[in-house]
């Protein structure tokens, strides 16, 4: 999603809920229109963009020159929160889209978080260690009036992890002497303050909020009308096969825990495709994404077929797009943005789309798809799971009480369940033939927008 469809959707969102008697806004009075237009317009704006180039000195003597961008949203429902992605298709409208989903998925999860984002447009693959060091070292010279603990916690994103937090947090502490700095970045090592279960803990997340939609409607703990009664029986269907078959488009820390959290599931479940940039490895039997997942830590790329076999692996080499349109139950998005568009909706076969990257399906191809009876559980529902663990790290930080992987993982599978049985309920329930997306943004827009009126942003 640009930020001219976040945008968009934003102002659907609110023009349906001045229009429609909803029982969120029921006790909001005389008052809720005016109400609803200023909380919009605010959040269709930025609050702040801080952006500069950043410049080292390279390895061979030359100087690198990297653009980047910290965008801070909206912070009433509390601290700027988001990630920073070094990535070369980092630019300034990516990145305030991307804070803009943190403020609604904060808001969605009940977090006390507002919305914020960092980028970096640079090619990670083309730097030494030193060089990542100084870029990221630079960027916090950059924003760091802007961010603190109390102010603006930024964590890790595409192309970046634990290392570059700790690089970061070290550069903030030399440059607050004596003020709090463990806490202002999140997705650290642990040995450095970090929350064990943070690196998986996006991947897991974004399969369990496909795995509760089947439980809840397995279960018959969801009342159903019946615009939704057909969406309910496909879902139904698929959760009672004796082996459901799954595609995970992507192959690093997301996907690889989304993989294998799927191949280790209660239900059966076969991952019948696992992909990257470069390629799809694809069997229809099954492939063993943990045996997979170390060729890809060690080698950043998954094997080929020789490889394959030299790992007693069966399987087929196909292109990485292929991995799209694979004859499957669900797809588990967890690359990259738009990768379902209007030129390949047409051929999507899986009926339940996981977002676990950002704004993977466009606008476009997310209405198709739902208009086909397909369920889209986005992104800012789905991949949730980072951002509630980087609250616990944050919560660690100030008390020092440093939980167990399986303690930490729990309690974000369990604050995930919570928030995902309302959203399918919520769903379900309505007599309004609307997508999973547009009730999140709906329900994440309400509480903003609430928060905004009892703080005084809006009167």
């Amino acid at each position: 999603m640009t930020k001219n469809t976040t945008t968009q959707l934003i102002q659907e969102v609110v023009d349906y809920l001045i229009e429609t008697d909803t029982n969120e806004l029921s006790t909001w009075g005389e008052n809720r229109t005016e109400w609803l237009k200023q909380g919009g317009e605010q959040l269709k704006g930025i609050d702040k963009v801080i952006a500069g180039d950043l410049r080292i000195k390279k390895d061979d003597g030359s100087i690198g020159t990297y653009q980047a961008f910290r965008v801070q949203h909206n912070n009433a429902c509390g601290y700027y929160k988001g990630g920073i992605r070094f990535s070369t298709g980092v630019n300034q409208d990516e990145v305030q889209t991307l804070a803009m989903l943190m403020t609604l998925k904060n808001s969605l999860h009940d977090l006390p978080y507002g919305g914020g984002k960092g980028g970096v447009h640079i090619d990670v693959r083309k730097h030494s260690k030193r060089e990542l060091k100084e870029v990221s070292q630079a960027f916090v010279k950059m924003v760091q009036n802007d961010i603190g603990p109390y102010r603006d916690i930024p964590a890790p994103d595409v192309g970046s992890g634990p290392e570059l937090m700790d690089w970061m947090t070290q550069a903030y502490k030399d440059l607050h002497p004596n003020e709090p700095f463990i806490n202002t970045f999140t997705g650290k090592s642990i040995k450095n303050g970090g929350t064990k279960g943070r690196g998986e803990s996006t991947g897991i997340g974004t399969f369990l909020s496909y795995y509760y939609l089947v439980d809840a409607v397995l279960n018959d703990s969801l009342e159903v009308n019946d615009k939704h009664s057909d969406k309910r029986d496909m879902i139904k269907a698929i959760g009672e096969k004796e082996n459901v078959k799954v595609a995970v488009q992507g192959f690093g820390n997301l996907s690889r825990a989304a993989a294998i959290s799927a191949q280790n599931a209660e239900r059966k479940h076969t991952v019948i495709a696992v992909s990257d940039s470069r390629s799809t490895v694809y069997n229809e039997n099954g492939v063993d994404a943990e045996k997979l997942a170390p060729f890809k830590e060690e080698n950043d790329r998954l094997p080929n077929a020789d490889e394959l076999k030299e790992m007693g692996l069966e399987g087929d080499v196909l292109d990485p797009m292929d991995i799209l349109t694979l004859d499957c139950d669900v797809l588990i998005l967890g690359a990259i943005e738009d990768q379902v568009t209007e030129a390949n909706q047409a051929d999507i076969k899986a009926d339940i789309l996981v977002e676990g990257a950002n704004g993977p399906v466009t606008s476009e191809a997310d209405q198709y798809l739902t208009e086909q009876g397909k369920v889209i559980i986005p992104d800012i529902l789905a991949n949730a799971g980072g951002v509630t663990v980087s609250y616990l790290e944050w919560i660690q930080g100030f008390t020092n009480d440093v939980k167990e992987k399986e303690d930490i993982l729990e309690d974000m599978s369990q604050r995930m369940k919570k928030v995902s049985e309302r959203v399918y309920g919520s769903y379900f329930s309505s007599e309004h033939d609307e997508s999973l997306r547009f009730l999140c943004f709906k329900l994440a827009v309400v509480r903003v927008i609430d928060l905004m009126k009892r703080s005084g942003k809006i009167i």
